[in-house]
């Protein structure tokens, strides 16, 4: 994983309607000169991880501030997806 997430395991989310929930970040991506986490709700299981689809999202710097994004572009979002999952014809 990528030094400068180290320091984070946890993340706080806010969904649609406004409730915050924390997620566990348990992997980081770099692909094609961006970076991405990949996060499940916190306190899965392995098994529960199985079941659940990840939330991946792009790492932002901008300046001083850093942030997550959501990915918008869907072949974007299924390569990171794949490199995941180690799918084949997908490499980090």
């Amino acid at each position: 994983m990528p030094q400068e997430f180290e320091e984070y395991n946890t993340v706080t989310l806010t969904d649609e309607n406004g409730n915050d929930i924390e997620f566990e970040l348990v992997d980081a991506i770099e692909h094609n000169g961006k970076k991405y986490c990949v996060l499940y709700p916190e306190g899965l299981s392995e098994e529960e991880r199985e079941l659940e689809e990840p939330v991946i999202l792009e790492y932002i710097i901008d300046g001083d501030c850093d942030y997550l994004e959501e990915i918008v572009d869907e072949d974007e979002y299924d390569e990171i997806y794949g490199i995941y999952f180690g799918e084949e014809g997908y490499e980090a």
